[in-house]
């Protein structure tokens, strides 16, 4: 387990890297794609709630120094949608098309449910989430959903490292 809570640290350590340093330089895009969220519904669908929790909180703790957003605020809700990933991760195919379109959609939009509670719970706070209804959160819905069977492929190419669950297991279970 600690091989791949290692690994997949890793791997979010250099998404968050990538997505704040290449991501945001690109003037084309309106919003940036987030390819976190994604890893963090892959890690909760492929080994559970505590691994979907955990692998939520240590992207938050990423995103939120290299951004400058208060300590804890993306941990939050991304512990959230890492824990009702891992919920499913028993019913889940992840090698269908489906369900990560379907998991991140709904990650997506959990995200920006919660982002605006926060911010309406905190007013006085730096946070200005653009709102429900608008261009950027329909761009970064659909660039996620476009986004995830690829990300997805590209996870499952690392499932010997990222899996706490042994494969004799998941051969019986198919």
């Amino acid at each position: 387990m600690l091989k791949s809570f290692a690994v997949s640290s890793a791997i979010l350590l250099g998404i968050t890297i990538i997505e704040s340093s290449i991501f945001t330089n690109l003037p084309f895009l309106l919003v940036v794609p987030d390819f976190i969220l994604i890893c963090n519904i892959y890690f909760g669908l492929l080994n559970g709630k505590l691994y979907g929790e955990t692998s939520g909180f240590v992207s938050g703790l990423f995103i939120d120094f290299i951004s400058g957003t208060p300590i804890g605020f993306n941990s939050i809700f991304r512990i959230i949608i890492g824990y009702i990933a891992g919920i499913f991760s028993d019913y889940a195919i992840l090698k269908s098309i489906v369900m990560p379109v379907l998991s991140v959609s709904i990650g997506t939009l959990v995200k920006r449910l919660l982002i605006l509670l926060l911010a309406f719970l905190f007013p006085r706070t730096s946070l200005h989430p653009y709102g429900f209804i608008s261009y950027e959160f329909l761009f970064e819905f659909l660039a996620n959903i476009l986004l995830a069977p690829f990300v997805f492929k590209f996870l499952s190419c690392f499932n010997n490292s990222l899996s706490i669950k042994d494969t004799k297991d998941m051969i019986d279970n198919v």
